[in-house]
């Protein structure tokens, strides 16, 4: 399996218990989160360019390996002097060619160089990429809240609409004031003015959502509503993939990357040779004879020690960072952990304690008002203390959502269904 392939279905692993659904009223297009996943790894801009990157390492691959020329040198020696030497009738004229001879594996350190630095660019790529999911996932279920807040609108509206009617007819009737049929008209303007302003924001969310594949919005809907959070790892079990965490594994590919150069650095304290062969012909004697040649500087001082020293600071500072990094990443594992399970309980305890009590209210109210033992305010309130509770459980419930996407953005791991094989481990594939 393609690694972009398995980092799709890393994100499109939370949708698992949302239940697919056309809302009502779409006659347009309607994506799922696969599709705009999808989108987002062949489309995003900030991806686009990594393919230009890689040819970059590639050349830089193929210019490490490139070994030295061989030299041609000429000279001509006692010419255009005066006595013996005068023209050219002692002229010592040689041709030398030479090559240099690389000591201390230095070629294969340039190798071993670019190749960690690919590994490194990889890395980072992966984190954007992750990131790329991550937002793709977070603007999909945001615009999921849209739509259900914007439904719950519409069913307030409804309930409020048929509340007023019933007031109405007992206005006609002199069973009730005036003011209790204004009462609930204005709770009923209100409700309007939300649902109005839950629209815009649904535009804005398909826009955001669009933004992610660079593209204007081409879709009515997004074909899901929210269901219940089925399941989510424990805390043992997050904790677990700390080492397989993009932003730590990216720490350890810098520490290859620094190693290779610390190598690298201390391959050019040893000096290379230089061999020559070669003819000399002698104007004055008519004859010829070869020439052998050899060079190399004389090692009176290291002349790499500096950046071997600084090579090696680095390469300390970064195990530095990785043990940072390491008590960072678990700290905020264990903040999101809590928070989802505190978001779980507080939504099962709504569904199942809260909502039935808010809804029972409810019906007793309305029977109450209908024989005359409630006021309009009770109504009302029993009214909103009914949304009041639903519009808390679906933030609640997409809260769960958010916070299992924000544990598999930083763990670069499925998080639902026991799937959680490491994105490294499949690269590395």
């Amino acid at each position: 399996m393609k690694i972009y392939q398995y980092l799709a279905m890393v994100f499109a692993g939370v949708c698992l218990p949302v239940v697919a659904q056309v809302p009502p009223g779409g006659d347009g297009k309607v994506i799922s989160l696969p599709w705009a996943l999808e989108q987002t790894l062949l489309k995003n801009t900030q991806l686009q360019s990594f393919s230009y990157d890689l040819k970059i390492l590639d050349a830089n691959a193929l210019q490490a390996a490139i070994r030295p020329n061989p030299t041609l040198t000429a000279s001509v020696q006692n010419v255009f002097g005066s006595g013996e030497v005068s023209g050219i009738r002692s002229a010592e004229t040689s041709l030398v060619l030479s090559q240099l001879i690389e000591l201390g594996g230095k070629r294969q350190r340039r190798i071993d160089l670019v190749s960690a630095a690919k590994k490194q660019h990889v890395s980072d790529f992966e984190l954007i990429r992750l990131d790329a999911l991550s937002e793709t996932t977070l603007r999909y279920y945001q615009l999921l809240r849209v739509q259900a807040l914007h439904q719950w609108s519409k069913r307030r509206i409804m309930v409020e609409q048929r509340a007023l009617n019933v007031i109405k007819t007992r206005a006609k009737a002199g069973a009730v004031i005036a003011a209790d049929v204004s009462k609930m008209a204005l709770r009923l303007a209100r409700s309007k003015a939300v649902r109005q302003q839950l629209s815009h924001q649904l535009v804005v969310a398909k826009q955001r959502l669009a933004a992610m594949w660079a593209s204007e919005v081409d879709f009515e809907l997004a074909g899901e509503r929210l269901g219940i959070l089925s399941g989510y790892p424990s805390l043992s079990e997050v904790l677990q993939a700390i080492d397989q965490a993009p932003q730590f594994v990216k720490l350890l590919n810098l520490e290859r990357l620094i190693e290779a150069q610390y190598r690298l650095e201390q391959s050019k304290n040893q000096y290379d040779i230089t061999f020559g062969l070669g003819v000399k012909r002698f104007e004055a004697f008519d004859d010829s004879a070869l020439m052998l040649t050899f060079s190399m500087p004389i090692p009176l001082t290291s002349p790499n020690r500096g950046k071997v020293l600084a090579t090696r600071a680095q390469a300390e500072k970064v195990l530095q960072q990785q043990q940072l990094a390491r008590q960072q990443i678990r700290l905020s594992l264990q903040e999101i952990h809590q928070a989802l399970t505190n978001n779980v309980a507080q939504l099962s305890m709504l569904s199942q304690q809260v909502m039935p009590l808010a809804k029972q209210l409810l019906v007793d109210t309305e029977a109450a008002y209908r024989i005359g033992q409630a006021t309009v305010l009770q109504l009302g309130d029993a009214q909103a203390e009914l949304f009041s509770v639903e519009r808390e459980m679906i933030e609640t419930n997409i809260a769960t959502y958010l916070q299992l996407i924000e544990l598999e953005r930083i763990t670069g791991q499925s998080m639902t269904n026991g799937s959680r094989k490491s994105v490294i481990a499949m690269e590395n594939q």
